[in-house]
């Protein structure tokens, strides 16, 4: 009985998740479907069954896709702020444009005086610094008022309503392996 319940439990761990824990998504919920084909469908679930879904993709466009065509099913969790992130993309993006312009634009200066050309740079290195300075500091104030404005929505992966027939499927697993996957129907409904 020992070495049954060992040869199990090592099962259990060598062999792949196949994510069964995930839930179904509800009717009105935000559904992506990634069909085989590579298309991707965004849109609400309008009804579910195990041989096809449909979503409506827009006011006036309802959209029927067979569950056999999808590759993956996620639903939204909502859009959120990732203010870290385009903030950080705002002031490197200032930074870089002001920096290319500042050093494609530099001529020497031909004032005359010693102040006059005091806060000029002396080169060309000299003023893409500069310029990557100056458009880092106009970047703060951007990056502020985009990373606080832009919202990212973010999406989880959900379960496929179940096969009506028995099936086993190869496809890939979590950790980029390939597994295989198989469901067999139990009882008469």
């Amino acid at each position: 009985m020992t070495r049954t319940i060992v040869f199990l439990m090592t099962l259990m761990f060598v062999l792949p998740s196949d994510g069964s824990s995930q839930a179904v998504p509800s009717l009105g919920h935000r559904i992506r479907i990634k069909q085989v084909d590579g298309t991707v469908l965004t849109g609400r679930l309008v009804t579910l069954s195990p041989e096809t879904i449909q979503l409506w993709i827009s006011s006036d466009d309802l959209a029927e896709v067979p569950v056999a065509r999808i590759e993956v099913l996620e639903t939204s969790l909502g859009r959120h702020r990732k203010f870290g992130k385009y903030f950080a993309l705002t002031v490197v993006a200032a930074s870089v444009v002001g920096g290319t312009i500042y050093g494609l634009t530099k001529s020497p200066c031909t004032e005359t005086g010693w102040f006059a050309c005091m806060f000029e740079p002396e080169s060309r290195g000299e003023a893409v610094a500069w310029g990557l300075a100056g458009g880092a500091i106009i970047g703060l104030p951007l990056g502020v008022i985009i990373g606080s404005k832009v919202r990212e929505e973010r999406w989880n992966r959900g379960a496929l309503p179940a096969p009506t027939e028995p099936r086993l499927t190869i496809r890939p697993v979590i950790g980029g392996r390939v597994g295989f996957a198989g469901s067999v129907r139990v009882g008469g409904l």
